[in-house]
């Protein structure tokens, strides 16, 4: 039978084991009887039993006849001590040897002594004269004949004494012996408790009744309800019919009879005597199927199971990045294992009781926090326009801003701005705008777009993505810090940066106003970085170029003065710089962790110019010259 299906028993500790059989002694300690025949017939047990046991096979009661026939060898008893006492003086007799026979006693005839009183009277008196002393060996060896015939005598009667006294008392044990083992006589002696009942004066049939019906009324009323602690409000009951449970009374039953009422006379006495000083308590045997516990849990445990549901990405266009996710759902499992052992504990002692099952929450595999935080805001960045720049360039990058909103950049590929924003054209929505070529700033379409190209730059390395391509500005821009600008031309200076991440990059991008002024915003969405760090660029001036004298250009064309005593300043001119940058490594907490430098930019000094017209003024004619001539 597999191991699970062994009916499981509970064992108590025994106060008196039953002594077997087979280790009885084959007869008692203290012989009390001379002769085996003259044993009595109610202290024979070996080949017989009484009271209850007895009942299996023989009649219970014996006849009156019986126990007058016992009665009478109690006497028949005593009188066989007395016969073995003159048997025994007989042979202490015996063991003397021989000795001489005393000679019987010769009679001295009377002599005639006459008295003075009656010698006159001539009366005769007869008087019995001592006999005369016997001197010689003879009479030497009669007189330790006779010491020795009386000390003999002495010894006998000294034995016999001891024996009338060895007797007297053993017949007094014997009654003593019949007296304590009738108390048991087809019935159970004192102190023997079954199941804390005790079975003094109870048939052994009277017993079994007894106990059958307590350990029947014990089942009927045992149950163990388990319920869960989950809230579903699930119970289940185990009753003792679920687990196929009985006791086992006989065995029980059988082994107390067998107290003082097996073995030899002796042998029963000294067992019922020792219950005067010790009680013997011992319980029934309780069986029951384990594997209907087993069965009955691992049912339940499939009811209380349920197995986690992992949370799950689904694309979606109507947010960015374009994904939404549905929630995982924990899980329980039930750990039966222990539960098997509670259980088995109560019905071992058979309480009853409520058993609270708690199962364990089994956490989903994959997580919703799991699942958003592998797309994660990596950086973002923003800049502002200037109040006063011209309207065209506002145009051109608010269109060149929205050419990178809802950007996917696979892992590995590489993005350049041009090609993205296309050619600055009308047909592409770009306008016309002040931009800087060569040095100088001139109108041209597209002019602005240098401002998205250096926002996306700064997000760029924020990410921690890398920079394959990046040109700076001639001169210093306004919009971005020293250093931090990235100046895209048509077909000719691009900026290129590639995903390194092994995920995909999500870009999105904003342009909005925002306390009077407007902004473009870059933000990437990514891989976090394993290190759990971000990036940022800071720039150090190393050096100051100062402005130039202005320059001086005459204007031809009369665009600002006419006059050669005119001129208009077109440009103040700006001061020249040199730069460090650095990439700058911080850790979750924002602290800084390595600091590298990555470049050094020069930014040329720009001259101021004014113009100056080329027409010389008339000179004025006083009124009346001439007129004299």
């Amino acid at each position: 039978m597999p191991e699970s299906k062994q009916p499981h028993r509970r064992r108590r500790p025994q106060a008196i084991p039953p002594i077997p059989d087979e280790e009885l002694p084959a007869e008692p300690s203290h012989r009390i009887v001379a002769a085996d025949e003259d044993t009595p017939d109610w202290m024979v047990s070996a080949s017989r039993v009484s009271g209850a046991a007895e009942r299996r096979g023989v009649p219970a009661a014996r006849p009156k006849e019986e126990q007058t026939t016992a009665r009478g060898a109690a006497s028949g008893e005593t009188r066989a001590i007395l016969e073995m006492n003159r048997r025994t003086e007989k042979r202490s007799e015996d063991a003397q040897g021989p000795s001489e026979k005393p000679q019987p006693r010769r009679k001295t005839p009377a002599r005639t002594v006459k008295s003075a009183k009656t010698a006159g009277s001539g009366k005769t008196a007869k008087a019995k004269a001592p006999a005369p002393r016997k001197t010689g060996k003879k009479a030497a060896a009669r007189r330790r004949a006779q010491l020795r015939k009386a000390a003999a005598v002495v010894v006998g009667s000294a034995l016999v004494l001891a024996l009338v006294v060895a007797g007297v008392m053993g017949g007094t044990h014997l009654l003593d012996i019949k007296r304590t083992l009738d108390r048991g006589d087809g019935v159970f002696y004192p102190n023997i408790f079954v199941n804390n009942i005790p079975l003094e004066g109870k048939t052994l049939d009277e017993a079994a009744a007894i106990v059958t019906q307590q350990v029947k009324a014990q089942i009927a009323s045992f149950s163990i309800t388990l319920r869960t602690t989950d809230g579903s409000g699930r119970s289940w009951n185990i009753t003792g019919d679920d687990l196929r449970m009985q006791y086992d009374v006989a065995d029980q039953l059988d082994q107390l009879w067998a107290i003082g009422h097996t073995g030899s006379a002796a042998s029963r006495y000294e067992q019922v005597k020792a219950l005067e000083n010790e009680t013997v308590m011992r319980y029934t045997t309780l069986s029951y199927d384990l594997s209907s516990v087993n069965q009955i849990l691992t049912q339940i445990k499939q009811e209380v199971d349920q197995a986690p549901v992992s949370a799950t990405r689904v694309s979606d266009d109507s947010q960015w990045p374009p994904f939404s996710y549905t929630d995982d759902v924990p899980g329980q499992e039930l750990d039966i294992s222990g539960l098997n052992e509670r259980i088995c504990a109560m019905v071992d002692t058979l309480q009853s009781g409520t058993v609270d099952l708690s199962p364990t929450a089994v956490q989903a595999p994959v997580t919703r926090a799991y699942l958003e935080g592998q797309i994660v805001q990596l950086s973002t960045y923003e800049t502002a326009i200037g109040a006063t720049s011209d309207p065209g360039r506002f145009i051109n990058i608010e269109v060149g801003t929205r050419k990178f909103d809802k950007l996917i950049i696979k892992s590995g590929e590489s993005v350049s701005f041009n090609k993205v924003a296309g050619k600055r054209t009308y047909a592409n929505g770009y306008a016309d705008a002040p931009e800087l070529a060569y040095g100088d700033y001139r109108t041209g379409v597209g002019g602005g777009i240098c401002q998205v190209s250096s926002t996306l730059y700064n997000a760029v390395v924020g990410a921690g993505l890398q920079v394959t391509t990046r040109y700076q500005h001639s001169l210093a821009s306004n919009y971005v810090p020293l250093g931090l600008d990235a100046t895209v031309q048509d077909d000719r200076l691009d900026f290129v940066f590639k995903n390194t991440t092994n995920a995909d990059i999500y870009i999105s991008t904003e342009y909005y106003k925002k306390k009077g002024y407007w902004y473009t915003k870059f933000t990437i969405h990514g891989r976090p970085d394993p290190n759990g760090y971000t990036y940022k660029l800071e720039s150090e001036v190393v050096e100051e170029i100062p402005i130039p004298e202005p320059t001086y250009v005459p204007d031809k064309d009369a665009q600002y003065v006419v006059y050669d005593d005119e001129t208009k300043q077109v440009s103040s001119g700006h001061k020249g710089y040199v730069v460090d940058v650095y990439l700058v490594t911080m850790d979750a907490k924002g602290l800084e962790v390595s600091r590298e430098k990555k470049y050094t930019d020069t930014y040329k000094a720009t001259t101021p110019k004014v113009y100056v017209g080329v027409t010389p003024r008339e000179t004025p004619t006083p009124d009346g010259y001439g007129l004299f001539n």
